[in-house]
This record gives structure tokens, C-alpha cells and sequence, in this order.
């Protein structure tokens, strides 16, 4: 691959997003509708759906995040995407390892308490629900199997069912906060970088400190709140 290529991977990637993310507002529509309706199993057909899409967009925003222009070396993404083929989350990894490197600090404990915080995120919003995302993937929208696909996996099996669109909007953000961050580290490691760190990490801590309160049955509650009230008919039989 050349600056050329690279270029023309990330702009495709950038496409990709866009449609993705357009994907995700119609499917979430659809699965707002369906919780109005209390229609169940409309709903579980579009969480694993938009699971899908969830999967797809967070592959898609990590290859153009690695791709951005005047980021990476070529060696560099050719190492992270080598990482990549044992799993999403080693990729992610070796992108914060080469990323970090590139950053100076007069304090000792900067860099390394970086990468921990870093890698604290990915582990919780990127590593805990890849397994999920793999279930759904697979096929296995109902039970989940283990990793040798002979038996029922009982834990996954749970946190399968009880996956909602709440839960979903979390770890999207979360991402998207952590794309935010590391597209910082990337593009001016030296530079703007040290100011935005703890600026984008509080907007994004403080965000999803407040939307961890959010429950499905409160969302239920705020979609039927703005439903237009349907109006009493006249049966007086009274006439103008």
C-alpha cells in the first residue's frame, strides 16, 4: 500500500460510516416504534439487527481511524492490521502501543497511565461485547454457544437476551468517544493533543455516567410521553 491507496481506503471507509450510521438512526426508528407498540419480538429482531450494524460501523470507524491521513506510517498500519487477525480488540491494542509512543510528557507516569486509560475503555465498550457481537454474527440470535460450538453458553446466553437498544446507544458512544480520542493521539501527538485529551476523556466519562442511568423502561416511558394524545370524540350530539 502507498499514501495513494491509504487516501483512497480511508475516504472509502469514511462512506462506509456514513451509511452505517444512517443504518443505525432507521433501524433504531423502527425498534422506537416497535417499543411504543409494545410489539416484543418486532423488537428483539431489530436489537440483533442493529447489533449488526453496531458491529459493522464500529470495523468500519476503527479502519478509517487508522487510516487517517497523516496519521500512521504505512508500517505502521500494516502492524496494526497484522495485529488485527487475532481479534478487533489486539488491533485496538497495537493501535494505542504505536500511537503512544509518538507522545512526550516532562511527567514519567503520562504515557503509561494514558495507554492504561485507553485500554480501560477498550477493554469495557470493545473487548466485553465483541463476544456478544460474534454470537449475533454467527447466527446465534436466541442461544449462544461456547467456543467449540457443543454446548449452550448459559452467561452469554443471558447478556444475549437481555441486549437492548439502551445498552447498544452506550457502547456506541462510548466507541465514537474513544474514535474521538485516539484520532487526536493520532493526528498531534504533539500539539493540540495534550490540551484535548482530558478535555474529550471528561465529555466522554461525564456522558456516559449520566446515560448509564438510562433504562430501557425509562426509554419506554419518555417515547410514549411524546406520542400526540389521541383526541375524545363529541358524542353530545350536539351541532354547530
Amino acid at each position: 500500500m502507498d499514501r495513494n491507496t491509504q487516501l483512497k481506503v480511508f475516504k472509502a471507509q469514511v462512506e462506509n460510516v456514513q451509511e452505517l450510521d444512517a443504518a443505525w438512526r432507521h433501524v433504531k426508528r423502527s425498534i422506537n416504534r416497535d417499543l411504543v407498540k409494545g410489539n416484543k419480538s418486532a423488537v428483539r429482531l431489530h436489537t440483533k439487527l442493529l447489533t449488526l450494524v453496531y458491529c459493522a460501523w464500529l470495523e468500519a470507524s476503527f479502519s478509517k481511524l487508522i487510516h487517517t491521513p497523516y496519521g500512521f506510517d504505512l508500517s505502521e498500519i500494516a502492524q496494526i492490521q497484522s495485529a488485527s487477525q487475532n481479534g478487533i480488540v489486539n488491533a485496538w491494542k497495537e493501535c494505542i502501543s504505536i500511537a503512544a509512543l509518538r507522545v512526550s510528557s516532562g511527567r514519567s507516569n503520562y504515557v503509561p497511565n494514558l495507554k492504561k486509560k485507553l485500554n480501560q475503555l477498550i477493554e469495557k465498550y470493545v473487548e466485553e461485547p465483541s463476544l456478544l457481537r460474534n454470537k449475533v454474527a454467527h447466527g446465534q440470535w436466541v442461544k449462544a454457544l461456547n467456543r467449540n460450538n457443543v454446548a449452550i453458553n448459559s452467561e452469554l446466553t443471558n447478556a444475549l437476551n437481555n441486549l437492548d437498544v439502551v445498552k447498544l446507544d452506550i457502547l456506541r458512544d462510548a466507541c465514537k468517544g474513544l474514535c474521538e480520542i485516539v484520532e487526536a493521539l493520532i493526528e498531534s501527538p504533539e500539539r493540540t493533543f495534550h490540551r484535548d485529551y482530558w478535555i474529550l476523556l471528561s465529555k466522554l466519562e461525564e456522558h456516559l455516567a449520566r446515560t448509564s442511568k438510562f433504562s430501557l423502561t425509562d426509554k419506554i416511558r419518555l417515547l410514549k410521553s411524546k406520542q400526540p394524545k389521541r383526541t375524545q370524540p363529541n358524542n353530545s350530539g350536539a351541532t354547530d
